[in-house]
C-alpha cells in the first residue's frame, strides 16, 4: 500500500470518522521517516472532531516538529494546500474533507494523484463516504475492542475492508492493532 501515492479513507458507518482518522494517522506516522505530515481540513471537519491535540498526536507516534496542519474554510482552499504540501518529495498529506457540499470529483482527486506521483510523495483522501476517485485504495474503517489487561487501556485497534484495490484484489477485512512505539499496524490471528 505505501508505494502507491493516493489512498482514499472513509469510516465503515456513520459514528467511526475519528477510527477511519486514526488509522490515516498511523499510516502517516509509519510513512513520514524524515519528511513531513501536512494536515489539511475544512472547517467542518474540525467543527465535527475537534482541533487536533497535540499530547494525542505523539502518542499515536507523530513528530510534531514535522507536523503542519491547515485549516481553511472552503474545499478548494483545502484541496490547494494538499497539492501544495503534496509537492514536497516524500512528504505525507492527510487531507480530510467534511461531508457538506457537493460531492468531490474525480478531476479534483487526479489532481492529488498527479502532484503525489511527481514529487513521489504520498496523499491519504479522508472522505466522509466513499465516492469516485482517482485513488488506488480505497478503504472502510471502523473501531475495533482493543487487547489489553483488566482495567487497562489498549492500544488503538481498527476494523480494516478493502473495498477497492487498482493493483490486486480487493474484499479484504481484518483487524489491526497499532504499535505507536514502532509506528506499524499489526494484525491480529
Amino acid at each position: 500500500m505505501a508505494a502507491q501515492p493516493l489512498h482514499e479513507i472513509a469510516p465503515a458507518e456513520p459514528g467511526e470518522e475519528a477510527a477511519a482518522l486514526g488509522f490515516a494517522l498511523g499510516l502517516a506516522a509509519g510513512w513520514t521517516g524524515a519528511g513531513s505530515v501536512f494536515w489539511t481540513s475544512d472547517e467542518g471537519v474540525f467543527a465535527e472532531a475537534g482541533a487536533p491535540y497535540p499530547p494525542g498526536l505523539a502518542g499515536f507516534g507523530l513528530n510534531l516538529d514535522r507536523l503542519i496542519v491547515v485549516r481553511a474554510a472552503k474545499r478548494e482552499d483545502v484541496l490547494w494546500a494538499a497539492e501544495q504540501g503534496l509537492s514536497a518529495p516524500g512528504a505525507v498529506v492527510i487531507c480530510a474533507l467534511a461531508a457538506r457540499g457537493r460531492p468531490l470529483d474525480l478531476k479534483a482527486t487526479r489532481r492529488l494523484l498527479l502532484f503525489a506521483e511527481r514529487a513521489r510523495s504520498r496523499c491519504l483522501l479522508l472522505r466522509s463516504v466513499a465516492e469516485a476517485s482517482a485513488a488506488w485504495t480505497r478503504w472502510r474503517i471502523g473501531s475495533a475492542p482493543s487487547v489489553a489487561a483488566a482495567r487497562e487501556l489498549g492500544a488503538p485497534a481498527f476494523s480494516v475492508e478493502l473495498v477497492r484495490n487498482r493493483s490486486g484484489q480487493a474484499g479484504a477485512r481484518f483487524i489491526l492493532d497499532w504499535n505507536a512505539e514502532a509506528r506499524n499496524f499489526v494484525e491480529r490471528p
